[in-house]
């Protein structure tokens, strides 16, 4: 998540990396690494208020020795139920893995109120079924 009037700012830095822009959209960048080593890195930008709300709710991780804030586990959902509602084809099976796998590995609760609330909120109502059936026998 990158505030949304910073995004020369963060093309500059990963351009600088070596990175190459993979995609690029109004609301989101997609960098792609030179070295068949890295990682690709996506960022979404949104607004200030909403980036504020994603940095409160966040908590601190280590990510190869090096602490970063990640956003909560529920927004992580939300973030995954809107880029598959909006995904194309190709992207569809990576996003409702991401999402089987975070609710697999987390011991998620599908009846959860909230959680089913945010899957509908930011997915829609076959996201849901799809990831009870997927969930089901787990």
């Amino acid at each position: 998540m990158v505030q949304r009037g910073r995004r020369a700012e963060w093309s500059k830095l990963l351009d600088g990396f070596g990175m190459t822009v993979k995609h690029d959209a109004d609301t989101f960048l997609q960098f792609a690494p030179t070295d068949a080593a890295g990682m690709e890195v996506d960022l979404m930008f949104v607004s200030e208020d909403v980036f504020d709300r994603l940095q409160r709710a966040g908590m601190e991780a280590k990510v190869e020795g090096v602490c970063v804030r990640v956003v909560a586990l529920l927004h992580l959902i939300a973030l995954k139920c809107h880029a598959l509602k909006h995904s194309k084809a190709m992207r569809r099976l990576k996003d409702m893995d991401d999402l089987i796998q975070l609710i697999l590995i987390n011991r998620l609760d599908l009846n959860e109120p909230e959680l089913r609330a945010t899957i509908l909120k930011h997915g829609h109502a076959e996201i849901y079924e799809k990831l009870q059936n997927a969930c089901a026998d787990e």
